[in-house]
C-alpha cells in the first residue's frame, strides 16, 4: 500500500449530515471532558508541586517560558489550521507541510540554544541558561508532531486527541512529582515541560498511522502557506503581547513575584484552555459548515452559549472566593497571590468569549482581518501593560481587565463584519448566562463575608460552591425566558457529555 493510498483511507471518507452531527457533538464532548480532567490535574499538580517547590522555582521556569511561549505559537506557522481549515487536501501537500514543520522545530530549537547565554545576562541569573536549553528541545518533539494532531482534528478524532492530552499531561506530572521530591528543585519544572511535549509526539504517532512522504515543490501549498503564515502573524503578535506580563515581572521585580504571577495565572488558565479546546472543535466544524449561513450561525452561537454556561459563573467564583482557593490549592505560603487570581479572573472571563470572534475569522477565510485584529488587541494590552507596572505585578495584572473590556466591542464589530453571525447573536447567546452569574455572585459573597471569619478556608469554599450551584441554577429561573433557555443550554451539555459514551 502507498504512502498516498494508506493517506487516502485516513480521511478520504465521506460523511453525512447526520454523521458529521454526531462527529461535532462527540468532539465537543471529548472535549470537555479532557479539559474537566485537565483542570483536575493542574490542580492537583500545583497544590503537590507548590508544596515541594518555592516561587523562586516557578518564576525561573516562568522567566523562560515567557519568551519561549511566543515561538510556541509560531512554531506551526500556521498550516496546523491551514491543514484542518481547507477543503481538500493530498498527502504530498501535508508530507510537504510535515517536513515544512520538522524544519522549522530545528530552527527554533536552534535559535533558542543560541540565545540561551543573552537571556541569563537579561535577567541577570545564570541559573537560566541550562534552563533555556532543556526547555529549547520540547520544539523539536513538536515540530514532528503537528501534522498529525492536525490531521486528527480535521477527522474530529478528538476522542484520540483528548486520550493523548491527558495522557501526556499525567505521565509529564507524575515525573515531575517524582523529580520534586528527590531535590531536583526547578529542573522537575523543566521536565514537566519537555516530557509532556514528548510523550503528545508518541501519542500522536500512535494514534494516527500516517507516514509522511517526501518533501515536493509541486505540491501547491502556495495557498496554504499565506493562510499560515497570517495566522502565525497573529499568533506572534498576540502572544508576544500575551506574554509580556511575565517578561516585565521577571525583569523588573524578580523571580519570587514572578512566581506568585505565575501560579495566580496558572488557576485561572484553565478556563482559557477551555475555551481554546472547544475553539479546535468549532473550527473544525464551523469550516465545513461554511456554505451554509444558518447553519454556521446555529452551531457558532450554542458554542458560545456552552461557553458563557460554563465559564462566567466559574470565573466570577474564583474572584470572589480566590483567597480560599489559593489557600487551599497552594497552601500559606502563597497567600500573596490571592488577589491576583481575583483580577485576572475578571480578565479570564470576557476573554474565554470574545475569543470566539477569531475563529469566526479563520474559518470564514479572513485570515488578514485575524492578523488585525490580534494588532489591535495586542497593542491595547501592552498599553496597559506598560502603565500598569508602576504598581507592581497587581498593576499588570489590571491590565489585563482594562484591556478585555475597553476592546471587547470594537473585536466584536470587527470580527463578526461580512460573517453569518452578528454582534446582536452574541449578546443574545450569553446574557442570560451573565446575568445569572451576577446574580449567583452577589448571594455567595454575603454568604462569604458571613462565614469567612468563623471557619477555616476549606470550609468557606465548599460552603461557597454548594449555595452557589443552586443559587446560579435558580437565578436562571427567575430571569425572563430563562427557564426555556435553561433547558436548551443543559440539553446541550448533556449531549456533549451522552456523547461521551457512543
Amino acid at each position: 500500500m502507498t504512502g498516498a493510498t494508506r493517506f487516502e483511507r485516513l480521511i478520504g471518507t465521506a460523511v453525512t449530515p447526520e454523521a458529521f452531527k454526531a462527529q461535532a457533538i462527540r468532539g465537543s464532548a471529548y472535549v470537555m471532558a479532557a479539559e474537566g480532567l485537565e483542570v483536575l490535574l493542574r490542580v492537583g499538580s500545583m497544590a503537590i508541586l507548590a508544596r515541594l517547590l518555592v516561587p523562586e522555582h516557578f518564576g525561573l521556569v516562568g522567566m523562560v517560558t515567557a519568551i519561549t511561549a511566543v515561538a510556541e505559537r509560531f512554531k506551526d506557522v500556521g498550516l496546523s489550521v491551514a491543514t484542518v481549515q481547507r477543503k481538500d487536501i493530498t498527502h504530498e501537500q501535508v508530507s510537504t507541510l510535515f517536513w515544512l514543520n520538522s524544519a522549522l522545530g530545528l530552527l527554533v530549537f536552534g535559535l533558542f540554544a543560541a540565545l540561551a547565554p543573552p537571556i541569563a545576562r537579561f535577567y541577570g541569573d545564570l541559573r537560566l541558561f541550562p534552563i533555556t536549553l532543556a526547555i529549547a528541545s520540547s520544539f523539536l518533539w513538536s515540530g514532528v508532531t503537528i501534522q498529525h494532531q492536525a490531521l486528527l482534528r480535521r477527522q474530529m478524532m478528538f476522542g484520540r486527541l483528548a486520550g493523548i492530552q491527558v495522557s501526556a499531561s499525567l505521565l509529564s506530572i507524575v515525573l515531575a512529582v517524582i523529580l520534586a521530591k528527590m531535590g531536583a528543585g526547578y529542573w522537575a519544572l523543566v521536565a514537566r515541560e519537555v516530557s509532556r511535549n514528548a510523550f503528545q509526539a508518541v501519542g500522536s504517532w500512535a494514534a494516527i498511522p500516517w507516514i509522511p512522504g517526501r518533501a515536493s515543490r509541486q505540491a501547491n501549498i502556495k495557498s496554504m502557506l499565506a493562510f499560515g503564515g497570517d495566522v502565525t502573524a497573529f499568533n506572534l503578535i498576540w502572544y508576544m503581547a500575551f506574554n509580556l506580563d511575565q517578561l516585565v515581572i521577571g525583569k523588573v521585580f524578580g523571580a519570587t513575584p514572578l512566581g506568585l504571577y505565575r501560579q495566580a495565572s496558572s488557576l485561572t488558565m484553565p478556563l482559557l484552555q477551555f475555551s481554546s479546546a472547544i475553539s479546535s472543535v468549532a473550527e473544525s466544524a464551523l469550516s465545513r459548515l461554511q456554505g451554509s449561513r444558518a447553519e454556521y450561525r446555529s452551531y457558532y452561537l450554542r458554542i458560545v452559549n456552552v461557553l458563557a454556561f460554563v465559564t462566567v459563573p466559574i470565573a466570577l467564583f474564583l474572584a470572589i472566593f480566590a483567597e480560599e482557593v489559593v489557600l487551599v490549592v497552594l497552601g500559606q505560603s502563597w497567600k500573596a497571590a490571592s488577589g491576583l487570581v481575583r483580577i485576572l479572573a475578571i480578565a479570564a472571563a470576557v476573554r474565554t468569549l470574545a475569543g470566539t470572534a477569531g475563529f469566526v475569522m479563520v474559518t470564514c477565510g479572513f485570515s488578514r482581518r485575524y492578523v488585525k485584529w490580534g494588532a489591535l488587541n495586542s497593542l491595547g494590552l501592552a498599553f496597559f501593560i506598560f502603565i500598569g507596572m508602576r504598581e507592581g505585578p497587581t498593576g499588570v495584572a489590571f491590565a489585563h481587565v482594562a484591556a478585555s473590556f475597553l476592546l471587547l466591542a470594537p473585536a466584536l464589530f470587527w470580527g463578526f463584519k461580512n460573517t453569518p453571525v452578528r454582534v446582536a447573536d452574541f449578546l443574545r447567546a450569553i446574557r442570560r448566562a451573565v446575568m445569572a452569574s451576577l446574580l449567583m455572585s452577589g448571594g455567595v459573597l454575603l454568604v462569604k463575608q458571613a462565614a469567612s471569619s468563623h471557619q477555616n478556608a476549606l470550609s468557606v469554599f465548599l460552603l461557597g460552591l454548594a449555595l452557589g450551584i443552586p443559587a446560579y441554577l435558580v437565578a436562571w429561573l427567575v430571569l425572563p425566558g430563562g427557564r426555556d433557555e435553561l433547558k436548551r443550554t443543559i440539553g446541550n451539555l448533556r449531549s456533549l457529555f451522552t456523547a461521551v459514551g457512543r
